[in-house]
């Protein structure tokens, strides 16, 4: 009789290690057994749904089970990486006598390869764990970034003297101008009214519908999404503005690079954010590592070739101005 739970255990790991053994042993001995287990596997993957956890991508456990089915797809490719070299004889009397001579003949060579195959395979299994550890470890950064902004005020609405600040350093484009992300749309309405044709994007729809209600061309889309779409040199200007203070420094050089772009060799890119030493108290900690400061934006654009001019402004909270012309 088992005394205690650690008895439980031991004999539990005991009858396993039993089992495993006598399943090895049986696929030792007969070769078929494997191949059936390969067929199970196979027949099970092809089953399974392929996107059942990604169309779940709204729920709040949605993240869990993406991971699991990463998971489960990775050891579907664990599985099916190993190659058998042991073909069914079949069950027809004659036929199959002639199978297992074969097999037998060319059993040697085949498994020579095989061992070859299955070595690479065996590392590169391990390979693909490895790269989806990493980019899961790089989606929770991600996420967590943004879990935390979540918790400080979104970034004010551009004031009217920040407005005519931006429309004087455009004031020679005689171009369309994107303004990302724009908000309620101050800022285009402020260049509609010194005659520059413009657009806003944002990818938050609560914050455009204000400016929309107006008449503002104002559109829905991730800053960096909307310029990939935009045809080389067909801008006059582009105005980098608000929420940009919250990305990454790797996508704000991304957002650069398309602004450089997208602009005539004659444009002008426009830089608008508030100083990143105005933080101060639980924005300053919990959006550490987001934006820049206006000194880095003017440091990069030179970087990238511009001639680039840092002015005052008259806004309130954006007190410098970066503008850069390619060259």
């Amino acid at each position: 009789m088992l005394n205690d739970a650690t008895d439980a255990r031991e004999y539990v790991a005991r009858i396993q290690a039993e089992i495993s053994q006598e399943a090895r042993r049986r696929r030792e001995s007969d070769p078929t057994l494997a191949t059936l287990e390969r067929e199970i596997g196979q027949a099970w993957t092809r089953s399974a749904p392929s996107g059942g956890a990604a169309a779940a991508s709204s729920d709040a456990t949605a993240p869990a089970e993406v991971k699991a089915h990463a998971e489960h797809l990775l050891g579907c490719v664990d599985d099916l990486s190993l190659i058998d070299v042991d073909a069914p004889d079949g069950a027809r009397r004659g036929v199959r006598q002639v199978k297992s001579a074969v097999r037998r003949l060319t059993r040697w060579y085949l498994r020579y390869l095989a061992d070859q195959v299955n070595a690479f395979n065996h590392f590169l299994v391990g390979f693909l764990r490895s790269t989806e550890q990493r980019l899961a470890r790089l989606e929770d950064d991600a996420g967590a970034a943004e879990r935390l902004s979540a918790f400080v005020d979104p970034v004010p609405e551009a004031d009217h003297a920040l407005g005519r600040s931006v429309a004087d350093q455009l004031s020679q484009c005689s171009g369309p101008v994107a303004v990302v992300s724009c908000g309620s749309g101050l800022i285009v309405s402020a260049l509609l009214q010194a005659g520059i044709a413009a657009h806003g994007v944002d990818d938050s729809a609560d914050a455009i519908s204000d400016g929309v209600n107006e008449g503002l061309d104002l559109r829905v889309a991730a800053p960096l999404e909307h310029l990939s779409r935009i045809a080389d040199g067909s801008l006059a200007g582009v105005v980098l503005t608000r929420s940009v203070e919250r990305r990454r420094p790797v996508e704000l050089s991304s957002l650069i690079d398309e602004a450089l772009r997208c602009v005539t060799p004659s444009g002008r890119i426009v830089v608008a954010v508030a100083d990143l030493s105005a933080r101060s108290g639980p924005e300053a900690e919990l959006l550490r590592g987001m934006g820049l400061s206006p000194q880095t934006w003017a440091h990069l654009l030179r970087r990238r070739g511009c001639a680039v001019e840092v002015s005052a402004s008259t806004g309130s909270r954006v007190a410098t101005l970066v503008t850069a012309r390619p060259q």
